[in-house]
């Protein structure tokens, strides 16, 4: 042996791969030490497998891989091919074990023609095994889920009320596997619990088994109060609330996903899976994507009940924060301002307020310094009461209750705090209003809540027709005159001094309001 094959024995012996010199007959002439460790016969056994013909060695009955390995080997000593792979599995009693066996021509040489190497390929077949479950996994989870989402989505749409589309969902959730059941909960404002109004898949406690908002770590609340997804895993040492219990038993997984669109909350639905772990995070989203589509169809169905309600919830609010407008100028002047109305002109929102206690000039300069105030105008002077008009961006608490699907009826300022009265659509999630009112004014208390029957045509429909025919200028002007007392007798401005608090000429000023007049009659008496 010379110096140079001396050198490349020790080479390969230094290598973890197994790998074995053959000659041309299949007799193997040298093997490394990875080799000889392997197959048993110790790290200096050099002598113990050479001399083995390598094909008469491997047993190649019921074993494919071995039949087409000696096949591919052979070809390689014919000089049929240069290069023969092939992985192959090698399981002991204790693990699972994958090859890649690389059999290739030599350099003419005087020890052999062919080089067999086997290359360990277990991590790499492990991971590609687990790669293929989690793909057929999430295939199964997609088709699963899929169809879910279309079935859902295909009733909720045709729904026709909020009620069908709660009971809908429970009911279709409830039917696939690995779901135990399904329900839906609105907040009570009077007792401060999550209710049940629809459930699939269980029986619902007799009595009504709602959960109180103050309970913690309960994922249903957690949904509401947070407005996101929470899970929890259950298992015998979990305190359940009573409809966790009956719906799951003492081992499994809760998904409770909120119901809400916009700013706007309609509840929150609760899932429930007899495994642990059944929620991982795809599954939440799928079922969050459901959960919107849900809110959305609530949201459609809500909107269009607005004008066919026989009654509504009216809410009487109080807010006490400091940087609302009309609250700061009532506690500052020691005043009182009372909301009448607001008229959107272009881009400007004018709110006008009938003011009392104070002197109109007076009220107008702290206006004008009060940041939420643009612009301020006296509109109409008196000896008890003035009529006032501020320019705002977005009418404070109004705008952001209008978003809520909720109409501001009226407002008092005075006494360090703004009063006002809200109507709701019967059956709306009062609770889900307070709490958004409260991320931006966190003062608001509510002072009393009622529920009454409806007119049968109400000021905000009679007030949308008329709207919709004004221009913007002609309710401006409409607005003005009646606020002014225009058309009180005897007149308490005229139109000269309207005009001027409109920039424009009398003339026009007239002629916007005589348009506007006619309008306004014209959907009062119109067939």
């Amino acid at each position: 042996m010379n110096r140079t094959d001396s050198l490349a024995r020790q080479t390969l012996d230094t290598l973890p791969i197994n790998v074995a010199v053959l000659d041309d007959e299949g007799t193997i002439r040298f093997t490394n030490r990875a080799w000889r460790e392997f197959g048993g016969a110790g790290p200096t056994a050099a002598g113990d497998m050479v001399g083995v013909n390598y094909f008469e060695a491997t047993d190649t009955e019921d074993d494919a891989d071995a039949a087409a390995a000696l096949a591919g080997l052979r070809r390689v000593i014919d000089g049929e091919q240069d290069l023969f792979t092939l992985e192959y599995p090698c399981h002991s009693p204790d693990e699972r074990r994958w090859f890649l066996m690389r059999a290739s021509r030599l350099p003419e040489h005087d020890d052999g023609g062919v080089v067999v190497a086997h290359v360990d390929i277990t991590d790499r077949k492990l991971a590609e095994l687990r790669a293929d479950r989690q793909r057929a996994d999430l295939e199964q989870l997609t088709g699963r889920l899929h169809g879910l989402v279309g079935d859902v989505l295909e009733a909720v749409l045709q729904a026709r009320t909020r009620e069908e589309i709660e009971t809908t969902v429970c009911e279709r959730l409830a039917a696939v596997e690995p779901y135990a059941g399904a329900w839906v909960g609105r907040t009570d404002l009077r007792t401060d619990e999550v209710v049940p109004v629809a459930t699939a898949g269980f029986e619902t406690p007799d009595d009504g088994a709602p959960i109180a908002l103050s309970t913690d770590g309960d994922p249903t609340v957690a949904a509401v109060t947070e407005g996101e997804p929470a899970v929890t895993t259950v298992d015998d040492a979990t305190d359940l609330a009573p409809i966790h219990a009956r719906a799951l038993g003492d081992a499994g997984s809760i998904l409770a996903l909120p119901l809400a669109y916009g700013d706007t909350r309609y509840g929150v639905l609760t899932v429930y899976a007899r495994e642990a772990g059944a929620f991982d995070e795809r599954e939440r989203a799928v079922l969050a994507v459901l959960a919107r589509a849900t809110s959305t169809a609530i949201n459609a169905v809500e909107g269009r009940r607005l004008l066919t309600v026989d009654s509504v919830v009216e809410l009487e609010l109080t807010v006490a924060d400091e940087g609302l407008f009309y609250r700061d100028l009532a506690a500052s002047l020691e005043a009182t301002l009372t909301f009448g109305g607001t008229v959107e002109d272009g881009a400007a929102v004018r709110m006008l307020f009938v003011a009392e206690g104070v002197e109109p000039d007076r009220l107008r300069e702290a206006a004008l310094a009060h940041p939420e105030v643009a612009d301020a105008t006296v509109v109409q002077t008196g000896e008890a009461e003035s009529v006032v008009e501020f320019q705002v961006a977005e009418p404070p608490v109004a705008g952001l209750l209008a978003d809520l699907g909720a109409e501001t009826t009226a407002i008092r300022a005075g006494d360090g705090r703004a009063r006002l009265t809200v109507e709701l659509p019967a059956g709306s999630d009062a609770r889900a209003l307070l709490d958004q009112l409260a991320t931006r004014y966190p003062s608001v208390d509510l002072v009393a809540r009622r529920e009454r029957e409806r007119t049968e045509r109400t000021r905000q429909e009679l007030v949308a027709d008329v709207q919709e025919r004004l221009t913007a200028r002609q309710r401006l002007a409409l607005r003005k005159a009646f606020l002014g007392g225009f058309f009180d007798w005897p007149r308490g401005t005229s139109g000269e001094d309207l005009a001027a608090s409109m920039d424009i000429s009398p003339s026009t000023y007239h002629q916007h309001l005589r348009a506007a007049e006619r309008k306004v009659l014209e959907t009062l008496f119109e067939d």
